[in-house]
């Protein structure tokens, strides 16, 4: 399990995906590193700003969260800006919608085949 520290009013990227077409669901969860103090603080989600440019978004950070990784979002990043210092845990990133990139890639590959035998 990845585990990332973050200082008090800090602004630190904990997430980075380039190039990646896939949705994705990002898991982590967020506690204080000293015993007592209260969680709060921002998540800053920064989507693509190539293609469909997307203005940032922002979200309260709880002990268990979940950022959205979309089809257009090919340069992504989460940021965590927290008003304590935080330990931050990545639990799993699940692809969304397996299956419709999977019939896809059978598809496309039916397709070359078919195509190929046909020219030879």
């Amino acid at each position: 399990m990845k585990i990332i520290e973050v200082k008090a009013g800090e602004r630190k990227r904990i997430i980075r995906r380039i190039s990646s077409s896939m949705q994705k669901t990002y898991h982590f969860a967020a506690e204080p590193v000293t015993d007592g103090e209260v969680l709060s603080g921002t998540i800053e989600i920064r989507g693509s700003r190539w293609m469909f440019p997307k203005a940032p978004t922002m979200q309260k950070l709880e002990e268990n969260n979940s950022v959205e990784k979309g089809v257009w979002d090919t340069i992504y990043s989460v940021y965590v800006i927290p008003e304590c210092d935080v330990k931050i845990m990545f639990i799993d990133a699940r692809l969304r919608n397996i299956a419709i990139y999977l019939t896809l890639a059978i598809f496309v590959t039916v397709i070359a085949i078919i195509f190929t035998l046909n020219l030879a």
